[in-house]
């Protein structure tokens, strides 16, 4: 017990400041560029679509590589040491490169951006979800604790960005700097479990007859009919969020409060996430949160006035923890549990940043030609469409298929 409240503490720490960096450095990148690198729609389209070719180059390797190191913690150690250059690359790398050449910028942002947060968050994610498996507790609890870093951090950042953004990005430095210390005392390996390495590993050839299960490919259906499609169209909201004011700046500073509440909402449905999926089932917790997104989507586009597109922002509280619960649940409830970083990885995270890569850029040419509206209806469409298909295709089956991993070998 004490080594179990020990790690849900230590990772609870983790989880914070991963995504108060995530937060911080990503919740008005869209801005950031429009202002600080002075980029159009368009051109900061083609910066979110080179951070999903990135993320796509690295998730399937991450995910096996994982799978592979079980509960090691070399790879997240890889990570970490990225993010304490953040600060560094958006005060004195970024901006130059996107006022030079924004092909370059692109591939060097990408590249970096893409690693840490896109393709990293999946290996995190995954990670700390065998951790809990390993400890008995929730994932969902401990996920709690990254939607408050998030909250924290737009909060912080939402009146900095209106100062002095540079700030942001330092402060992120110095967060990395003591998710490094916080994850030196994290002990995933117990002396007082007996599992062998088999039960905790994937086994060789585990991935290529992953890919001739058909239930995989109808999850990474759902993930890129719907959460592909509302990712886009959450990429550059801020910038439309902020037309329904005054001043950009206005605007700016409300999203920023919005955000902080969002999140704190967030906080409170994660933590009875994981008791409404198993009432409910995997399945039917997904379909939940593929109608909420589409009907964000489609809200948005007839949204009049502020009060409406805040209430419409506010929608994201209730689907995102029921969303990333009922993954990892539908997961372990249909597949090994051992590729369970394999399966989040490429079918999640993976699929998802494949669709990114085209329609980032579709997208981001639509706002600047038709408009964010027009653009807006199309999109919650689709992902209407993908919703009630994934009602006939995903499984209903909750067989426990998983192995219950009660440890690993030594961190």
């Amino acid at each position: 017990m004490k080594n179990l409240s020990k790690n849900y503490w230590l990772f609870g720490v983790f989880f914070f400041l991963y995504f108060f960096i995530w937060a911080a450095s990503t919740m008005f990148l869209s801005l950031w560029l429009a202002e600080v690198g002075g980029l159009s729609a368009t051109k900061t389209g083609i910066i979110f679509s080179a951070i999903s070719i990135a993320a796509i180059c690295y998730q399937p390797f991450f995910g096996i590589l994982a799978d592979k190191l079980g509960l090691k913690k070399d790879l997240l150690w890889v990570f970490i040491f990225l993010l304490m250059f953040i600060g560094p690359f958006f005060v004195y790398v970024f901006p130059p490169l996107l006022q030079s050449n924004i092909i370059l910028a692109a591939i060097i942002g990408g590249a970096y951006l893409g690693a840490i947060f896109n393709g990293g968050v999946g290996v995190i994610e995954a990670y700390i979800e065998k951790v809990s498996h390993a400890d008995h507790f929730e994932y969902g609890r401990v996920r709690v604790f990254g939607n408050i870093g998030a909250a924290t951090s737009t909060f912080v950042t939402g009146h900095l960005f209106n100062t002095d953004p540079n700030l942001i990005y330092w402060i992120c430095t110095i967060a990395a700097i003591l998710l490094a210390v916080s994850f030196i005392f994290a002990k995933t390996g117990h002396s007082n479990v007996h599992v062998t390495k088999t039960e905790t590993v994937a086994p060789n050839g585990s991935t290529l007859a992953l890919f001739k299960n058909s239930k995989f490919w109808f999850f990474t259906l759902y993930v890129v009919g719907v959460g592909c499609v509302y990712d886009v169209f959450d990429q550059q909201f801020p910038v439309y969020f902020t037309q329904f004011f005054t001043t950009p700046e206005e605007g700016t500073a409300v999203f920023g409060n919005l955000v902080t509440l969002q999140i704190f909402l967030e906080a409170i449905v994660m933590i009875s996430a994981p008791f409404i999926i198993r009432k409910v089932g995997a399945k039917n917790a997904l379909i939940y949160a593929g109608f909420i997104m589409s009907f964000r989507i489609l809200g948005s586009s007839f949204a009049e006035g502020a009060v409406a597109i805040s209430l419409l922002k506010l929608l994201h509280a209730a689907e995102v923890p029921i969303l990333l619960v009922a993954v990892f649940k539908y997961i372990s409830a249909n597949f090994d549990m051992r590729l369970s970083a394999t399966i989040y990885l490429i079918g999640f995270q993976f699929s998802k940043q494949v669709g990114s890569i085209f329609l980032s850029t579709i997208a981001g040419n639509m706002y600047d030609t038709v408009g964010f509206d027009k653009a807006y209806l199309l999109l919650g469409a689709v992902a209407l469409v993908f919703t009630i298909i994934s009602i006939f295709t995903l499984s209903e089956k909750n067989k426990n298929s998983n192995l219950n991993v009660n440890a690993t070998n030594v961190a």
